[in-house]
């Protein structure tokens, strides 16, 4: 990853904006950064730092080349509607996503990385797996081989997903969780914390336990 000049943050979540610095300073890049304040957040000294200049901005407009852009938010929905908000062609801004990976993270040159990618500290990504925009994946997690990880999906910190696993766009794998080998995830559902995934998860559903079964709806 090479040095830039400014770096354009979109949403304030705190967790996601301090862990955004510490792999930003792994890399030892010193950007200008600008916040976006979408939702009147009028103090952030939390995230003072003197190797960054940070700045709160009131609005964005995504039409400068050299200007590199993060959705600084962990949840799946947060990310989808933030993006919507800002930007309405993802591919008109190709070159304008970062991908933010610590540098304690291990991953395999075949893997393919789409947009926005958050990968956090210590972090192992198998051969021939496909992350897609604006994922996350936080600290201690590992994705087998020939997994598939949609857009805006967060995988939680602890979590340990097998080979040959799909999870669905806008997905929140929680924290601890265990996912075998061939499972598939649908779209928007949550998986919660310590549960052991042993067959597929619908859609747009709320699951949990050993084994992991459907617990409700996902209304969000």
């Amino acid at each position: 990853m090479s040095a830039f000049n400014e770096l354009i943050i979109l949403g304030l979540s705190e967790p996601t904006l301090s862990m955004v610095f510490d792999n930003l300073e792994s890399h030892q890049l010193f950007p200008s950064i600008k916040i976006v304040n979408n939702l009147g957040i009028n103090s952030f000294k939390l995230f003072k730092n003197d190797l960054f200049e940070i700045e709160l901005i009131n609005s964005f407009e995504c039409n400068q080349n050299n200007t590199k852009v993060f959705l600084g938010v962990n949840k799946p929905n947060a990310k989808s509607i933030i993006h919507k908000l800002f930007i309405s062609d993802i591919e008109k801004f190709d070159l304008n996503f970062i991908n933010i990976i610590h540098r304690s993270s291990s991953m395999s040159s075949t893997v393919e990385l789409g947009k926005g990618v958050h990968i956090n500290s210590l972090v192992s990504v198998a051969a021939f797996t496909q992350l897609g925009n604006f994922v996350s994946v936080n600290r201690n997690a590992s994705i087998g081989h020939h997994t598939k990880i949609h857009d805006f999906c967060t995988i939680n910190p602890g979590a340990n997903i097998a080979g040959f696993v799909e999870i669905g766009m806008k997905s929140l794998i929680g924290m601890g969780v265990n996912v075998l080998d061939g499972i598939r995830i649908g779209e928007n559902t949550v998986i919660g914390a310590g549960s052991v995934v042993t067959k597929n998860i619908p859609a747009g559903v709320i699951a949990y336990g050993n084994p992991c079964v459907v617990m409700k709806e996902n209304e969000t």
